[in-house]
């Protein structure tokens, strides 16, 4: 049946759109707010900024944020429907009249499945380009605060030597490549029980990990006492994996949906472990069914007639249900990202489980 072809699907559309633009607008609101507070407190704390830019700051994170909590608007939103249109006894009407409840359901499922695809393909990467917009203008307004600050996006590794550690700090990383950008080297010997000594300090230009060793380029070594020696080309031996780097440099929920498939391929290639980006990869694949799932969880929890009381009852509880499904999403996602699961089961386990109970209760109650 073509969706939405009939008068009172439309209607239940209409009812269902509005109860989902409600809870957009409630639970964006609250991240706006929460997230705004917490801009105040990293940033304008930190550096004089107008509130007006903090808040500029706040609605380029909005959108990964807001992708995030794609489940809970769903589920509030049909919830709320659905509940609002079985207390004004419409759904009663409806049941009978002979309007069975996979026809109430149907629009809801459509919804669900046009959101996830938009969610996926669409919100996911405006965010992730947003977010790195917001990035970069956190780092420019930080350094612009700090006139001591060297890097704009520092980034710090420590690794023990023989006789002590090393502190590596370099302004930027491609993980890709396996290299970081002006890095500092900065050894210390461990004496008298553990005291740390600085030994020595060797800047370069650009340092490449390869196969257990630091290939520095445009190298400067400086020894205490000692003047500082050049050197064009360097090679320091180190434990740290190209996996460190990779992992440091890229964050799966700071790539786009459409780049995550090459991601995962160049990595592939270059032999790096990508379990936690594939997770990422089929977590966005799967937000068509999540959300599918969590509407059918509100239509299981709230098409119990008003009448027969209880309703108010069932609805909460199927709020809360939706929180114990984000918990044991959550949960298997960490399995998945230590690479304890399959990506696959990780991230279609949940939803695809309390797709089948919702439709098992339904199925239940509809037909006996």
């Amino acid at each position: 049946m073509i969706p939405f072809s009939s008068r009172l699907s439309r209607y239940l559309a209409i009812q269902m759109l509005a109860g989902l633009a409600l809870s957009f607008g409630v639970i964006v609101t609250i991240i706006l707010l929460v997230d705004f507070v917490e801009q105040t407190r990293a940033i304008g704390t930190r550096v004089d900024i107008p509130a007006t830019d903090l808040f500029m700051l706040t609605l380029m994170r909005a959108p990964l944020l807001i992708e995030q909590t794609l489940p809970f608007i769903f589920l509030f939103g049909i919830l709320t429907a659905l509940f609002r249109l079985n207390r004004r006894s419409e759904l009663i009407v409806m049941r009978a009249s002979g309007y069975s409840a996979w026809r109430i359901v149907a629009p809801a499922v459509w919804m669900s499945l046009i959101g996830g695809l938009l969610g996926a393909m669409a919100l996911n990467p405006i965010g992730s380009a947003l977010n790195a917009r917001y990035e970069a203008q956190e780092a420019a307004l930080t350094r612009s605060g700090n006139s001591n600050r060297v890097e704009s996006n520092p980034i710090w590794l420590r690794e023990l030597t023989e006789d002590g550690y090393v502190i590596i700090a370099a302004a930027d990383v491609d993980g890709d490549a396996g290299s970081v950008t002006r890095p500092r080297f900065l050894y210390y010997r461990q004496v008298d029980g553990g005291r740390p000594v600085f030994d020595r300090r060797i800047d370069a230009d650009r340092a490449v990990l390869r196969g257990g060793f630091w290939g520095l380029e445009n190298a400067i070594e400086s020894t205490p006492g000692q003047e500082a020696e050049a050197m064009d080309a360097l090679s320091l031996p180190t434990a740290i994996e190209r996996q460190a780097l990779f992992e440091r440099s890229r964050s799966p929920r700071t790539i786009a949906f459409w780049d995550l498939p090459g991601v995962i391929l160049a990595a592939r290639e270059a032999g790096l472990t990508t379990h936690r980006f594939e997770l990422r990869w089929q977590t966005l694949l799967a937000l068509p069914l999540t959300l599918i799932a969590v509407s059918l969880l509100a239509a299981a929890a709230t098409l119990r007639l008003y009448r027969l009381g209880g309703a108010a009852s069932f609805a909460l509880a199927g709020g809360a249900a939706g929180f114990l499904v984000y918990f044991v999403q959550e949960l298997l996602a960490s399995f998945g990202s230590s690479a304890a699961l399959p990506p696959i089961t990780a991230a279609w386990a949940a939803p695809t489980i309390t797709a089948l109970l919702a439709l098992a209760y339904l199925a239940s109650t509809e037909d006996g």
